[in-house]
């Protein structure tokens, strides 16, 4: 039994990846066992997705019209769509790895160049979206099914600072979804996705400054909650969280799923399985008693080795369900086991 498979009744089950893997054959083999949705760790992101060089040889050709190359893209595309696997598009729209050239007049590289005005900016945001969106829909059809529109666009205080916010102004989120859904086809579905959403303020702050406007113009279709944990956040607060979203007209995916644990001793794997047991419960639960309609989860990685978060947090990170060489662990079992819990 794999993952996909125990959890095909209830929702889909994924993993971001790196493009390195797209050459691996045993790579291949265990993301078609495992999985049915998968996610482009970096490679979808706009600094990937620019042409800078024609771009930037060529600013009045494409000052409003930025030009975009999918070679980056095309083996994670190939390979969905020849394995009957979806795609989850991340991200249109991102204060990070979107680079300051985009923002400037004649996409200027210098680090003091001034930013183009909020017409041009609204006309390279449209532009980008319907050329990222339509390429991908005619390429592959059928094989993107969620797009995260806008990605981690609050703090505390709000909106946060950022050169879309400076470019554009505090309506770019609305605009971006406005854009989006003018050209993704229907069935596909538009979430805004965002960390610490088990956070009490953060919630709140998501629900008032990004979900509440798109709501009203019925332009957002989910929350992604990306579900980066560690061995201490409270499961309860993330719970609440959980139900927070779910009470809203929206599907809810977890996005980002990892938990940091330093810890690689059995004692140390023990808990993460049962860890990850735990949150799993919480979330058919959610799905079984329809107070989140829950439609996806991803991890953010394959093992261990491939996890972001030794990087991130400077010591090495044990977050996954499968090791460094993509054995099962412990806590691999502990979540098909918590389907068979319900079964």
């Amino acid at each position: 039994m794999s993952l996909r498979k125990k959890y095909q009744p209830y929702f889909k089950m994924g993993a971001a990846i790196p493009g390195r893997v797209l050459k691996e054959e045993s790579v291949l083999r265990h993301i078609t066992e495992e999985y049915d949705s998968i996610t482009c760790e970096n490679d979808m992101k706009p600094e990937n997705l620019l042409d800078a060089a024609a771009n930037q040889a060529q600013p009045e050709k494409y000052d409003r019209n930025p030009a975009l190359t999918f070679e980056k893209v095309e083996p994670y595309m190939d390979f969905a769509a020849a394995n009957g696997i979806g795609v989850r598009g991340h991200t249109l729209v991102w204060h990070n790895q979107t680079p300051r050239w985009f923002f400037t007049k004649d996409y200027c590289a210098d680090e003091d160049a001034p930013l183009a005005d909020r017409k041009t900016m609204l006309a390279r945001l449209e532009s980008y979206i319907r050329t990222v969106v339509e390429t991908t829909q005619e390429r592959w059809p059928g094989v993107i099914y969620a797009w995260d529109v806008v990605n981690e666009a609050v703090l505390e205080e709000g909106l946060r600072e950022s050169l879309w916010l400076r470019s554009v102004g505090e309506d770019f989120v609305l605009q971006a979804f406005r854009f989006a859904r003018k050209y993704v086809k229907p069935g596909t579905a538009l979430f805004y996705n965002d960390y610490d959403t088990f956070l009490p303020w953060k919630r709140e702050a998501v629900y008032e400054y990004i979900l509440k406007p798109l709501l009203a113009e019925g332009l957002v279709d989910g929350m992604g909650m990306q579900t980066h944990l560690t061995m201490e956040t409270s499961l309860e607060e993330y719970e609440t969280s959980l139900r927070y979203f779910g009470a809203l007209p929206l599907q809810v995916q977890i996005t980002e799923l990892d938990i940091h644990n330093p810890d690689a001793s059995d004692s140390s794997m023990e808990r993460l399985a049962r860890r990850y047991q735990k949150l799993f419960e919480i979330l058919l639960q959610a799905k079984n008693d329809r107070t989140a309609n829950i439609t996806g989860v991803t991890f953010w990685g394959l093992g261990d080795d491939m996890s972001w978060l030794s990087a991130f947090r400077k010591e090495r990170s044990y977050p996954l369900l499968f090791d460094g060489k993509l054995r099962p662990k412990k806590a691999y079992y502990a979540v098909l086991e918590a389907a068979d819990e319900k079964e």
